[in-house]
């Protein structure tokens, strides 16, 4: 397997991770949460094809730059179809008292959890993790690396003091979920800094989940 590269921008006021994962032969390109502008993922990228833009969750500051990049690269958007209604709602996505309310379009491929999707020779796990938001999805790379939104972050869990958020999901998406995966998988989340399922069940308040 060829190595894989991943790259990460932190966007906006609230620090949003953004994530572009390809590997070494540049023979396939995945975009995750396209938070903040673009422009940086547009330069990185040149004239690469983009095959996938993954949503962990569609609250706006994970998709404000989702309009732009599906208008330059026609990747196709995936998302949990328990929020594809949001990309079209700015109430829904949070960003109704924005400046500039976010409308993006109808996703190309809605999740059940559990899907697999193939990308050259690398695997995607889509592993439903509601609770922070109803469609809130991990997805897990190769089984090595974990996208886990704002489900999992290091040294702590998403807040569910928001819309449609519930802690008794997430607790259970958690334990029956994510504390079952291999200690040697790192996690990117969704804000923060990179860690392992190692030092979060040991260290994270999660693994005193019961």
């Amino acid at each position: 397997m060829k190595p894989l590269i991943i790259k990460k921008y932190v966007n906006g006021e609230m620090k949003t991770n953004s994530y572009v994962i390809t590997d070494s032969e540049k023979s396939f390109c995945i975009v995750i949460d396209p938070g903040g502008n673009p422009e940086n993922i547009l330069n990185y990228i040149g004239n690469q094809k983009v095959d996938y833009i993954l949503l962990t969750h569609c609250h706006f500051e994970h998709i404000s730059g989702l309009k732009q990049l599906k208008r330059h690269t026609d990747a196709s958007v995936i998302v949990h179809h328990s929020e594809a209604e949001w990309l079209l709602s700015p109430s829904l996505n949070l960003s109704d008292q924005n400046e500039n309310p976010l409308i993006c379009d109808w996703p190309d491929v809605m999740l059940n959890g559990d899907e697999l999707i193939k990308c050259s020779n690398s695997t995607i796990k889509a592993i439903h993790t509601p609770g922070h938001s109803p469609g809130s999805t991990c997805f897990l790379l190769n089984d090595m690396y974990l996208f886990s939104g704002d489900t999992l972050l290091a040294g702590l869990v998403g807040h569910t003091n928001g819309p449609y958020g519930d802690s008794v999901l997430l607790k259970k998406s958690i334990k029956t979920k994510l504390l079952q995966l291999d200690e040697s998988i790192i996690v990117y989340p969704g804000h923060g800094h990179e860690t392992t399922m190692q030092t979060e069940k040991k260290n994270n308040l999660c693994s005193t989940i019961s």
